[in-house]
């Protein structure tokens, strides 16, 4: 099951690296899904993952502060 979640986890890269959006955002939800999933087995996971989910984690945080009255 870990190997499946780690071709998985590679496999969103790739959609992610395609889509914009709402279609980006659900690929991001899956993505730590799955991260939560092969964390949960025990096993490494990619640092390209964490820092994709990071990144993502900003950009909602930083959304939020654009449409901010000054």
């Amino acid at each position: 099951m870990t190997e499946e979640l780690k071709a998985r986890i590679t496999a969103l890269r790739d959609e992610i690296d395609q889509v914009d959006g709402a279609a980006r955002a659900e690929v991001m939800a899956h993505l730590e899904q799955a991260v939560t999933a092969l964390e949960a087995k025990g096993a490494a996971v990619p640092d390209w993952a964490r820092a994709r989910i990071a990144a993502s984690m900003d950009e909602l945080v930083e959304a939020q502060f654009d449409n901010m009255p000054v």
